[in-house]
């Protein structure tokens, strides 16, 4: 089984993340995923929405101190700072962005838990770690950016006997209207609820959830919208390049569709 749409070349997402990084801490939040609103009269803010998303995906993982979390495609490090917070467990995130490395190693420095939480450059779909060497895997909005096949391969391959892998994927439109891009400048593809369970049959993985959540995250685009008109002025003062700039190259790395869903996978290793 392969993905349905072509997955990007690495390179190509770590520039993407590196020219719009700076552009989303200031507009959205350190968290690079979407917020969960629990309803249309729930008016919290960005950062509460998105931490309220990592905190879900926490519930999921079930591990606790002494347990080892493995965080692929971390970002910046504030979901794996919250994960290591939250449960006691050691949490090491790996990124294609030594950028990313960077700050969120000093993110762990300046919390006081570099004991705990480190960060490495790594690819998910080659990590350079033994067979069975975490007790959970989390992917938060990063699989998209993948082949889909072969992280998971990897994924499965680096969890103990019973350990969960817990991530989130970036969806289609139900009405048949996306068709993939296949422009390898594109650094995302969208994959439909319904290929799920072969992904991780696939992969030697047993399904526990699949669940659409696109009714609690799609005030994210609006609101993401809304924080970037707000903040225009004072990024392009201080970076010196204009924020149409900025999206104009990030629009020009998406796929072409009208809006995206989300959907929560959690699976587990026999």
């Amino acid at each position: 089984m392969t993905s349905p749409s072509p997955a990007p070349p690495g390179g190509t997402v770590s520039d993407y993340y590196s020219s719009l990084g700076p552009l989303l801490q200031m507009a959205w939040d350190d968290n690079f995923h979407f917020g969960y609103w629990d309803g249309p009269s729930d008016t919290s803010s960005v950062q509460e929405a998105t931490d309220r998303f990592t905190d879900l995906l926490i519930e999921r993982l079930r591990v606790g101190p002494g347990d080892r979390v493995l965080d692929a495609g971390c970002g910046i490090g504030k979901p794996a700072l919250r994960v290591a917070s939250a449960t006691g467990a050691d949490v090491l995130g790996i990124t294609i962005s030594e950028l990313q490395v960077r700050q969120a190693t000093e993110s762990a420095r300046v919390e006081q838990v570099s004991d705990r939480v480190t960060f490495r450059y790594a690819d998910a779909m080659a990590m350079p770690f033994d067979d069975a060497s975490f007790d959970a895997v989390l992917a938060f909005e990063s699989i998209n950016h993948m082949d889909r096949p072969t992280a998971l391969r990897e994924m499965a391959r680096v969890l103990t006997s019973g350990g969960r892998l817990v991530l989130t994927d970036v969806t289609p439109p139900g009405d048949g209207s996306y068709q993939p891009d296949g422009d390898p400048g594109v650094v995302t593809s969208l994959t439909r609820l319904a290929d799920w369970p072969g992904l991780i049959s696939d992969a030697g993985l047993l399904l526990d959830e699949l669940t659409d959540v696109t009714e609690h995250t799609k005030d994210t685009a609006n609101r993401m919208i809304d924080g970037i008109l707000r903040c225009r002025r004072e990024f392009e003062e201080r970076h010196g390049v204009s924020v149409q700039e900025v999206l104009d190259s990030a629009k020009s790395a998406l796929p072409t569709v009208p809006s995206a869903g989300c959907a929560i996978v959690v699976a587990r290793q026999p």
